[in-house]
Formats: structure tokens, C-alpha cells, sequence
């Protein structure tokens, strides 16, 4: 090998060494480059209180100790926020409705075979976000929870209310209020209270409820719906279900 061959041999080594430290410094330098954050794109439920009261719900469940998604649900709903809700009209009969993501688009016919007036947009409404919570979904092998913003428009309008439930320690009947909620006997005496600050509660096949001293349970029962959809807009929630006994709370502090 003359000289001339010896030294192209080395330049073109050295010219591929340097491309391949060049790659190696741009690779590594993208690899540890704050990437942006992505946020999950929250698909929504929406459901009432009682006849009339909207709010919207995410439709996916999360594992109840994840704190960053509850914080960037809080994040993307807080009080003062305006969120688009869907106005449902009662209609004099139900109409069938595609199922979302159906995109067939062939000739549809009404129950008597004559073609089907084609779907309106539903309706939207600003409404101002009041506040959040969380509820129970699952407990058992893995709490599960769901997140949910409500609106001013409807603050504080469901009470007063009384509603027959039946529960722990003889519960007969709960009365709710702007400021607590309290359970009483069948004879009308009054068993427990709270103030609506103070009310921790676990949603699940019972509903149970803490005011920081003692507890009680509201069985499944029909009117326990309504009670439960109130308890979990103003009260807070904690995972009380499936614990050992002295997480329960069954006793006075």
C-alpha cells in the first residue's frame, strides 16, 4: 500500500468517526430534551341530579391514589371556568339515537317505516364551574374513583331536602340542607349530623359517612341515590371500604 492509499484510509475513517460522534451527540441531546407534557384528554359523561341539575363526569375510572391526574382534572375545571353542556329537552316519546362513534350514514326509518327526520345538534349551554369532586367507582380489588365539576347555576338549589333512607344504629330519615345533613330515628329523634365542611364520605354498595367523630351507613336503597349524589357534590371524599378496622371509623374519637 503506497502513501496516498495509507492516508486516504485514514481520512475516510476519520470522516466516519466524526459522523458517528455527530449522531451520537444529536441523538443523546434530543433523548434528554424536556419533552412537552401531554394531559389526558378527558372524555365526559354528562348526568343530573335529581330532574334538572347537570353536571358533567369523566367517563374513565382512575386508581384512587393518583393524585396528578385528580390535579389536572381540578387544574382544567376550576371554580369560574366555562364549560359547554349539552341542554336535553324532555321529548314526548324516545327517539333512537345513533351510538357515538357510529358513522353509518345509510337511510333510517321511524318505527312506523317512514324515513326518520335526521338527528338535530344538540343544544350547549356556558355553564360556570362551582366545584369538583371525586366518587368511588370500585373498591374491591382496586379503589377506583371519578372525577366531577358542577355549575353555579344550580349551588346550593337542591335543599332543603328529606328523604327516607334506612341505615346503621335505626337511620330513618335524613334531612339536607344548605349547611349540614341529619339523621334521624323513625320517632324523629336526631342521631347524627354534619356540618357539610366537615362530612367525609366512601360510596359503594353502602355509603358510609364521617363527621370526624362518629360514623354512620346508608344502605342501597331507592331514596339513597339522591342522597348520595349530594354527599359526593359537597362532601369529600375518603376510601373507607375494605379497611382494617380501627380506618373504619366506628367509634367516637
Amino acid at each position: 500500500m503506497n502513501q496516498d492509499e495509507l492516508f486516504g484510509g485514514l481520512l475516510a475513517i476519520f470522516v466516519l468517526a466524526a459522523i458517528a460522534i455527530g449522531a451520537i451527540v444529536v441523538f443523546g441531546d434530543l433523548s434528554i430534551r424536556p419533552r412537552p407534557k401531554r394531559l389526558p384528554l378527558w372524555q365526559y359523561t354528562h348526568r343530573v341530579i335529581g330532574r334538572d341539575q347537570p353536571f358533567v363526569t369523566s367517563s374513565g375510572s382512575f386508581p384512587a391514589n393518583e393524585q396528578r391526574l385528580w390535579e389536572l382534572w381540578v387544574e382544567s375545571h376550576k371554580p369560574g371556568k366555562l364549560v359547554a353542556v349539552p341542554v336535553e329537552e324532555q321529548a314526548p316519546a324516545p327517539a333512537t339515537v345513533p351510538a357515538e362513534g357510529d358513522t353509518d350514514s345509510g337511510d333510517e326509518t321511524g318505527a312506523d317505516g317512514s324515513p326518520a327526520k335526521p338527528a338535530e345538534q344538540a343544544e350547549t349551554r356556558q355553564l360556570r364551574v362551582s366545584r369538583v369532586s371525586r366518587e368511588l367507582r370500585s373498591v374491591y380489588p382496586l379503589a377506583l374513583v371519578g372525577f366531577n365539576a358542577y355549575f353555579e347555576d344550580y349551588e346550593k338549589s337542591e335543599f332543603p331536602v328529606g328523604l327516607i333512607v334506612r341505615g346503621s344504629d335505626g337511620v330513618a330519615m335524613m334531612t339536607l340542607t344548605a349547611d349540614d345533613v341529619v339523621a334521624f330515628d323513625e320517632r324523629g329523634r336526631r342521631l347524627w349530623s354534619s356540618r357539610w365542611e366537615r362530612l367525609i364520605f366512601s360510596n359503594a354498595h353502602d355509603l358510609l359517612l364521617y363527621n370526624g367523630h362518629t360514623q354512620i351507613r346508608i344502605d342501597d336503597e331507592d331514596q339513597r341515590d339522591l342522597v348520595e349524589a349530594l354527599v359526593v357534590k359537597y362532601g369529600r371524599l375518603e376510601q373507607m371500604h375494605f379497611l382494617p378496622g380501627p380506618l373504619r371509623r366506628d367509634t367516637e374519637d
